[in-house]
């Protein structure tokens, strides 16, 4: 058997999902912000809102119940995901537990894993590329220097060449060549000038070594 890990990474798909967030301060912030991103339809819990989450709030980002939490709140809406975001810790397992009797996955965002079914990544967005990285709460020190590198690392290129691929993928599945034939050219294209020339800035010299190789390698 593999070697465990402490965990299983997976990019959730939560368009259009119930997700509850619980509390109202810089913490909270975060989460609601890349679950919106996401998506998710977004149900925040907390007395008070800081001042982004209160002008996404104002915006029509997502539904704010004014009050404190309490148990059992979340029987109406039945999230499948929450996060329990306040600063006290008394709350945060209340919310773990009731998250849990809903069947809801639930995150702590404590700093620790006690009670959260799952961790938060450090993100790099350059959409639709997504990396995520973790240390599995080992080093928050070296996450930060590793998500800065790669930040510096994975520029806009990537994003450009990424929804230029995926722009010929249904083209390229269509065509009577192999999967090994699509392999090659994809590695091709990566293996060529294309990404040079769109990090030098020369996006039509790009477009147009790449439009080349699509034409040569896919079959007719």
């Amino acid at each position: 058997m593999p070697e465990a890990l402490k965990g299983y990474p997976v990019l959730l798909h939560l368009k259009d999902k119930p997700v509850a967030v619980v509390g109202g301060g810089e913490v909270a912030a975060r989460k609601v912000e890349h679950l919106l991103k996401a998506g998710a339809r977004v149900l925040l819990i907390s007395p008070e809102l800081n001042p982004p989450l209160a002008q996404w709030h104002n915006a029509g980002d997502f539904d704010w119940r004014q009050s404190a939490y309490q148990r059992d709140m979340f029987r109406d809406y039945m999230p499948i995901l929450v996060i329990a975001a306040t600063d006290d810790e008394r709350v945060n397992q209340t919310v773990a537990q009731d998250a849990h009797r809903i069947r809801a996955l639930c995150n702590v965002a404590n700093g620790s894993t006690d009670g959260s079914d799952f961790s938060n990544m450090a993100q790099i967005d350059q959409p639709p590329l997504t990396v995520a990285l973790s240390t599995s709460g080992t080093s928050p020190a070296l996450l930060r220097m590793l998500k800065a590198k790669l930040t510096a690392d994975i520029g806009e290129e990537y994003s450009i060449l990424a929804d230029w691929l995926g722009a010929i993928r249904r083209e390229a599945r269509a065509a009577k060549g192999s999967q090994k034939h699509r392999q090659a050219l994809y590695q091709a294209i990566l293996d060529s000038a294309v990404l040079p020339l769109l990090r030098a800035g020369k996006t039509e010299e790009a477009r147009q070594a790449f439009d080349r190789i699509v034409c040569a390698g896919i079959p007719s």
